[in-house]
Protein backbone atom coordinates (compact mmCIF):
# COMPACT_ATOMS: atom_id res chain seq x y z
CA UNK A 1 0.00 0.00 0.00
CA UNK A 2 1.32 3.47 -1.09
CA UNK A 3 1.98 6.22 2.07
CA UNK A 4 -0.08 8.64 -0.79
CA UNK A 5 -3.31 6.66 -0.61
CA UNK A 6 -5.66 7.02 1.90
CA UNK A 7 -7.40 4.60 3.62
CA UNK A 8 -10.58 3.79 4.12
CA UNK A 9 -12.63 5.06 6.78
CA UNK A 10 -14.29 2.59 9.52
CA UNK A 11 -17.62 4.13 8.20
CA UNK A 12 -16.81 2.36 4.76
CA UNK A 13 -17.54 -1.08 6.84
CA UNK A 14 -20.94 0.06 8.68
CA UNK A 15 -22.81 -1.79 5.76
CA UNK A 16 -21.25 -4.76 6.31
CA UNK A 17 -21.71 -4.78 10.46
CA UNK A 18 -25.54 -4.36 10.13
CA UNK A 19 -25.55 -6.76 7.14
CA UNK A 20 -23.89 -9.07 9.68
CA UNK A 21 -25.77 -8.03 12.17
CA UNK A 22 -29.51 -9.22 10.10
CA UNK A 23 -26.90 -12.63 9.08
CA UNK A 24 -26.68 -13.48 12.51
CA UNK A 25 -30.11 -13.09 13.46
CA UNK A 26 -31.71 -14.81 10.34
CA UNK A 27 -29.62 -18.18 11.53
CA UNK A 28 -30.39 -18.09 14.84
CA UNK A 29 -34.61 -17.50 13.62
CA UNK A 30 -33.86 -20.44 11.37
CA UNK A 31 -32.22 -22.46 14.19
CA UNK A 32 -35.41 -21.98 16.52
CA UNK A 33 -37.75 -22.65 13.68
CA UNK A 34 -36.05 -25.66 12.82
CA UNK A 35 -35.41 -27.34 16.20
CA UNK A 36 -37.32 -25.74 18.62
CA UNK A 37 -37.73 -28.49 21.14
CA UNK A 38 -33.48 -28.76 21.00
CA UNK A 39 -33.57 -25.19 21.74
CA UNK A 40 -36.51 -25.46 24.33
CA UNK A 41 -34.56 -28.26 26.12
CA UNK A 42 -31.02 -25.89 25.90
CA UNK A 43 -32.74 -23.11 27.60
CA UNK A 44 -33.71 -25.33 30.29
CA UNK A 45 -30.49 -26.55 30.68
CA UNK A 46 -29.06 -23.59 30.81
CA UNK A 47 -26.50 -21.58 33.30
CA UNK A 48 -26.60 -18.31 32.20
CA UNK A 49 -24.20 -17.50 35.41
CA UNK A 50 -21.00 -18.92 32.77
CA UNK A 51 -21.86 -16.20 30.18
CA UNK A 52 -20.25 -13.61 32.98
CA UNK A 53 -16.55 -15.74 33.11
CA UNK A 54 -17.28 -15.93 29.12
CA UNK A 55 -17.48 -12.01 28.95
CA UNK A 56 -14.16 -11.89 31.45
CA UNK A 57 -12.03 -14.25 29.54
CA UNK A 58 -13.20 -12.14 26.20
CA UNK A 59 -11.94 -9.34 28.05
CA UNK A 60 -9.05 -10.93 28.94
CA UNK A 61 -8.36 -11.58 25.42
CA UNK A 62 -9.18 -8.08 23.89
CA UNK A 63 -6.47 -6.48 26.09
CA UNK A 64 -3.63 -9.35 25.90
CA UNK A 65 -4.42 -8.91 21.66
CA UNK A 66 -4.28 -5.08 22.05
CA UNK A 67 -0.93 -4.96 24.55
CA UNK A 68 0.52 -7.16 22.12
CA UNK A 69 -0.17 -4.31 19.32
CA UNK A 70 1.51 -1.97 21.63
CA UNK A 71 4.67 -3.86 21.70
CA UNK A 72 5.04 -4.83 17.99
CA UNK A 73 4.27 -0.81 17.63
CA UNK A 74 7.46 -0.88 19.99
CA UNK A 75 9.65 -3.40 17.91
CA UNK A 76 9.02 -0.50 14.61
CA UNK A 77 10.07 2.20 16.51
CA UNK A 78 6.91 3.91 17.55
CA UNK A 79 7.23 6.05 20.83
CA UNK A 80 3.16 6.81 21.10
CA UNK A 81 1.69 7.10 24.18
CA UNK A 82 1.04 3.36 25.68
CA UNK A 83 -2.86 4.18 26.86
CA UNK A 84 -3.46 5.72 22.92
CA UNK A 85 -1.82 2.79 21.42
CA UNK A 86 -4.05 0.35 23.61
CA UNK A 87 -6.79 2.49 22.14
CA UNK A 88 -5.89 2.06 18.79
CA UNK A 89 -4.64 -1.30 19.23
CA UNK A 90 -8.44 -2.45 20.70
CA UNK A 91 -10.34 -0.82 18.46
CA UNK A 92 -8.92 -1.90 15.30
CA UNK A 93 -9.00 -5.41 16.54
CA UNK A 94 -12.16 -5.70 17.67
CA UNK A 95 -12.89 -3.83 13.75
CA UNK A 96 -10.54 -6.78 11.94
CA UNK A 97 -12.44 -9.86 14.20
CA UNK A 98 -15.49 -8.43 13.55
CA UNK A 99 -15.83 -7.73 9.60
CA UNK A 100 -11.81 -8.75 8.33
CA UNK A 101 -8.34 -7.72 8.90
CA UNK A 102 -8.45 -5.35 5.93
CA UNK A 103 -10.94 -2.96 8.44
CA UNK A 104 -8.89 -2.90 11.75
CA UNK A 105 -5.53 -2.42 9.34
CA UNK A 106 -7.69 0.61 7.46
CA UNK A 107 -8.25 1.66 10.49
CA UNK A 108 -4.71 1.86 11.75
CA UNK A 109 -3.18 3.47 8.87
CA UNK A 110 -6.21 6.17 9.60
CA UNK A 111 -5.28 6.73 13.54
CA UNK A 112 -1.70 6.55 13.27
CA UNK A 113 -1.54 8.32 10.24
CA UNK A 114 -2.17 11.15 12.23
CA UNK A 115 0.74 10.83 13.98
CA UNK A 116 2.68 10.69 11.42
CA UNK A 117 3.24 6.95 11.35
CA UNK A 118 4.33 5.89 7.68
CA UNK A 119 1.61 3.42 6.00
CA UNK A 120 4.37 0.62 5.13
CA UNK A 121 5.48 0.90 8.76
CA UNK A 122 1.64 -0.14 9.99
CA UNK A 123 1.06 -2.46 7.71
CA UNK A 124 4.74 -4.29 8.31
CA UNK A 125 4.13 -4.33 12.09
CA UNK A 126 0.37 -5.33 11.30
CA UNK A 127 0.82 -8.27 9.44
CA UNK A 128 3.69 -9.23 11.30
CA UNK A 129 1.81 -9.85 14.26
CA UNK A 130 -0.91 -11.25 12.38
CA UNK A 131 1.43 -13.74 11.15
CA UNK A 132 2.50 -14.66 15.13
CA UNK A 133 -1.06 -14.79 15.91
CA UNK A 134 -1.91 -17.19 12.79
CA UNK A 135 1.24 -18.81 13.41
CA UNK A 136 -0.04 -20.51 16.46
CA UNK A 137 -3.68 -20.85 15.33
CA UNK A 138 -1.94 -23.57 12.74
CA UNK A 139 0.44 -24.87 15.11
CA UNK A 140 -2.32 -26.33 17.17
CA UNK A 141 -4.07 -27.54 14.07
CA UNK A 142 -1.89 -30.67 14.26
CA UNK A 143 -2.24 -31.37 17.59
CA UNK A 144 -6.15 -31.29 17.00
CA UNK A 145 -5.64 -34.01 14.08
CA UNK A 146 -3.35 -35.77 16.19
CA UNK A 147 -6.50 -35.84 18.82
CA UNK A 148 -8.52 -36.92 16.12
CA UNK A 149 -6.13 -39.99 15.43
CA UNK A 150 -6.20 -41.82 18.78
CA UNK A 151 -9.32 -40.92 20.26
CA UNK A 152 -11.28 -41.96 16.91
CA UNK A 153 -11.02 -44.91 15.09
CA UNK A 154 -10.25 -44.20 11.54
CA UNK A 155 -9.72 -46.40 8.58
CA UNK A 156 -5.97 -46.19 6.48
CA UNK A 157 -7.99 -43.89 4.28
CA UNK A 158 -8.89 -41.41 6.91
CA UNK A 159 -5.54 -41.60 8.82
CA UNK A 160 -3.66 -40.90 5.37
CA UNK A 161 -5.83 -37.77 4.72
CA UNK A 162 -4.83 -36.54 7.60
CA UNK A 163 -1.04 -37.13 7.41
CA UNK A 164 -0.94 -35.42 3.87
CA UNK A 165 -2.96 -31.76 6.51
CA UNK A 166 -0.26 -32.39 8.37
CA UNK A 167 2.25 -32.54 6.09
CA UNK A 168 0.81 -29.59 4.02
CA UNK A 169 0.29 -26.90 7.00
CA UNK A 170 3.62 -27.66 8.15
CA UNK A 171 4.74 -27.11 4.66
CA UNK A 172 3.28 -23.86 4.79
CA UNK A 173 4.32 -22.89 8.15
CA UNK A 174 7.92 -23.26 6.84
CA UNK A 175 7.49 -21.33 3.87
CA UNK A 176 5.55 -18.77 5.58
CA UNK A 177 8.23 -18.31 8.44
CA UNK A 178 11.09 -18.50 5.79
CA UNK A 179 9.48 -15.00 4.22
CA UNK A 180 9.09 -13.51 7.31
CA UNK A 181 12.42 -13.83 8.63
CA UNK A 182 14.51 -14.20 5.95
CA UNK A 183 14.98 -11.22 4.01
CA UNK A 184 16.33 -12.33 0.72
CA UNK A 185 13.37 -14.87 0.00
CA UNK A 186 10.94 -11.76 1.05
CA UNK A 187 12.74 -9.68 -1.30
CA UNK A 188 12.53 -12.59 -4.13
CA UNK A 189 8.62 -12.87 -2.97
CA UNK A 190 7.53 -9.66 -3.06
CA UNK A 191 9.47 -9.21 -6.50
CA UNK A 192 7.63 -11.42 -8.12
CA UNK A 193 4.59 -9.95 -6.65
CA UNK A 194 5.25 -6.30 -7.88
CA UNK A 195 6.04 -7.58 -11.11
CA UNK A 196 2.67 -9.93 -11.81
CA UNK A 197 1.25 -6.94 -10.07
CA UNK A 198 2.72 -4.43 -13.01
CA UNK A 199 1.64 -6.64 -15.69
CA UNK A 200 -1.93 -6.75 -14.48
CA UNK A 201 -2.60 -3.04 -13.62
CA UNK A 202 0.45 -1.24 -15.27
CA UNK A 203 1.53 -0.02 -12.01
CA UNK A 204 4.46 0.09 -10.00
CA UNK A 205 4.33 -0.66 -6.92
CA UNK A 206 8.18 -2.29 -6.03
CA UNK A 207 9.02 1.08 -4.43
CA UNK A 208 6.05 0.41 -1.60
CA UNK A 209 6.80 -3.67 -1.40
CA UNK A 210 10.86 -2.63 -0.96
CA UNK A 211 9.81 -0.23 1.97
CA UNK A 212 7.78 -2.67 3.22
CA UNK A 213 10.67 -5.26 3.44
CA UNK A 214 12.83 -2.93 4.98
CA UNK A 215 10.18 -2.47 7.60
CA UNK A 216 9.82 -5.85 7.89
CA UNK A 217 13.57 -6.73 7.97
CA UNK A 218 13.90 -4.08 10.49
CA UNK A 219 11.34 -5.24 13.08
CA UNK A 220 12.76 -8.99 12.72
CA UNK A 221 16.00 -7.92 13.32
CA UNK A 222 15.03 -6.20 16.53
CA UNK A 223 12.84 -8.96 17.78
CA UNK A 224 16.00 -11.56 17.47
CA UNK A 225 18.20 -8.79 19.42
CA UNK A 226 15.74 -7.32 22.05
CA UNK A 227 14.00 -10.19 24.53
CA UNK A 228 12.79 -7.70 26.14
CA UNK A 229 10.18 -7.31 23.49
CA UNK A 230 9.80 -10.72 22.46
CA UNK A 231 8.90 -12.33 25.43
CA UNK A 232 5.83 -9.67 26.20
CA UNK A 233 5.07 -10.23 22.42
CA UNK A 234 4.94 -14.11 22.37
CA UNK A 235 3.24 -14.04 26.53
CA UNK A 236 0.29 -11.67 25.19
CA UNK A 237 -0.23 -13.30 22.20
CA UNK A 238 -0.59 -16.74 23.91
CA UNK A 239 -2.99 -15.41 26.42
CA UNK A 240 -5.15 -13.78 23.67
CA UNK A 241 -5.73 -16.75 22.09
CA UNK A 242 -6.43 -19.04 25.09
CA UNK A 243 -8.48 -17.33 26.69
CA UNK A 244 -10.74 -16.76 23.34
CA UNK A 245 -10.42 -20.71 23.59
CA UNK A 246 -11.65 -20.43 27.15
CA UNK A 247 -14.32 -17.97 26.29
CA UNK A 248 -15.94 -20.16 23.58
CA UNK A 249 -15.86 -23.64 26.48
CA UNK A 250 -17.50 -21.06 28.87
CA UNK A 251 -20.82 -20.42 25.98
CA UNK A 252 -21.03 -24.04 26.08
CA UNK A 253 -21.17 -24.23 29.85
CA UNK A 254 -23.44 -21.34 29.44
CA UNK A 255 -25.75 -23.53 27.38
CA UNK A 256 -25.50 -26.88 29.13
CA UNK A 257 -23.39 -28.66 26.75
CA UNK A 258 -20.65 -30.98 27.70
CA UNK A 259 -17.70 -30.82 25.68
CA UNK A 260 -14.06 -32.24 25.82
CA UNK A 261 -11.61 -30.02 25.72
CA UNK A 262 -9.68 -32.12 22.84
CA UNK A 263 -13.44 -31.39 21.09
CA UNK A 264 -13.54 -28.23 21.89
CA UNK A 265 -10.01 -27.46 20.48
CA UNK A 266 -10.84 -29.15 17.11
CA UNK A 267 -13.55 -27.26 16.21
CA UNK A 268 -12.08 -23.54 17.51
CA UNK A 269 -9.06 -24.61 15.38
CA UNK A 270 -10.51 -25.74 11.97
CA UNK A 271 -13.18 -22.45 12.57
CA UNK A 272 -10.90 -19.87 12.77
CA UNK A 273 -8.62 -21.70 10.10
CA UNK A 274 -10.87 -21.61 7.70
CA UNK A 275 -11.72 -18.25 8.77
CA UNK A 276 -8.19 -16.97 8.00
CA UNK A 277 -8.89 -18.22 3.90
CA UNK A 278 -12.16 -17.26 3.97
CA UNK A 279 -12.99 -13.97 1.67
CA UNK A 280 -16.64 -13.46 3.19
CA UNK A 281 -17.11 -10.09 4.87
CA UNK A 282 -16.62 -11.11 8.66
CA UNK A 283 -16.68 -14.82 7.96
CA UNK A 284 -20.45 -14.35 9.04
CA UNK A 285 -21.55 -18.39 8.69
CA UNK A 286 -18.08 -19.83 7.95
CA UNK A 287 -16.79 -20.11 11.37
CA UNK A 288 -20.25 -21.51 12.79
CA UNK A 289 -20.88 -23.98 9.75
CA UNK A 290 -17.49 -25.24 10.66
CA UNK A 291 -17.13 -25.20 14.25
CA UNK A 292 -20.77 -27.17 14.61
CA UNK A 293 -19.68 -29.64 11.78
CA UNK A 294 -16.48 -30.69 13.80
CA UNK A 295 -18.26 -30.74 17.13
CA UNK A 296 -21.05 -32.71 15.26
CA UNK A 297 -18.27 -35.81 14.15
CA UNK A 298 -17.46 -35.65 17.56
CA UNK A 299 -21.32 -36.05 19.14
CA UNK A 300 -21.98 -32.63 19.54
CA UNK A 301 -25.43 -32.47 18.04
CA UNK A 302 -25.50 -30.04 15.24
CA UNK A 303 -27.67 -27.64 16.40
CA UNK A 304 -26.75 -27.29 19.66
CA UNK A 305 -22.92 -26.56 17.62
CA UNK A 306 -24.24 -23.75 15.70
CA UNK A 307 -26.54 -22.29 18.88
CA UNK A 308 -22.73 -22.46 20.67
CA UNK A 309 -20.94 -20.83 18.10
CA UNK A 310 -23.50 -17.60 17.64
CA UNK A 311 -23.76 -17.35 21.38
CA UNK A 312 -19.65 -17.44 21.16
CA UNK A 313 -19.77 -14.60 18.05
CA UNK A 314 -22.10 -12.65 20.45
CA UNK A 315 -20.15 -12.66 22.74
CA UNK A 316 -16.67 -12.22 21.54
CA UNK A 317 -17.51 -10.08 18.71
CA UNK A 318 -20.88 -8.01 18.88
CA UNK A 319 -20.20 -7.58 22.54
CA UNK A 320 -16.86 -5.70 22.53
CA UNK A 321 -18.05 -3.75 19.23
CA UNK A 322 -20.52 -2.15 21.27
CA UNK A 323 -18.43 -1.16 24.16
CA UNK A 324 -15.78 -0.07 21.93
CA UNK A 325 -18.07 2.81 20.14
CA UNK A 326 -16.57 4.93 23.11
CA UNK A 327 -13.10 4.26 21.73
CA UNK A 328 -13.88 4.95 18.25
CA UNK A 329 -15.57 8.49 19.30
CA UNK A 330 -12.28 9.61 21.08
CA UNK A 331 -9.82 8.32 18.42
CA UNK A 332 -11.90 9.91 15.78
CA UNK A 333 -11.91 13.51 17.15
CA UNK A 334 -8.75 13.63 18.37
CA UNK A 335 -6.50 15.93 16.54
CA UNK A 336 -4.21 15.72 13.33
CA UNK A 337 -0.49 16.09 14.60
CA UNK A 338 0.72 18.96 12.11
Amino acid sequence: MADEEKPKSPQTYSRLTIISIFILVAVGAGIVLLDRKQVIHLLDTSNWSFLFGALILTTLSYVAGSYSFVVIMRVFGNRIKTPHLLNIGMASLVLQNLIGQPAGLSLRILLLGRHRVRNHLTVAASLLLSYFKNLLYFSLIPISLIYIVVSHPLPAFGITTILLIILTLVALLVVATGIAFYSRLRVFVLRGIGRIWHLVSRRNIQKTLDQFSEAVTLGVEDLKKRPDNRVPLAISILIDVAASIAALWFCFAALGIPVHVGVLLTGFNFGITLTVISFIPGDMGVQEATMAGVFALFGVPFSEGVIAAILFRIVYYFVPFVISLAFYWSLLREKVVE
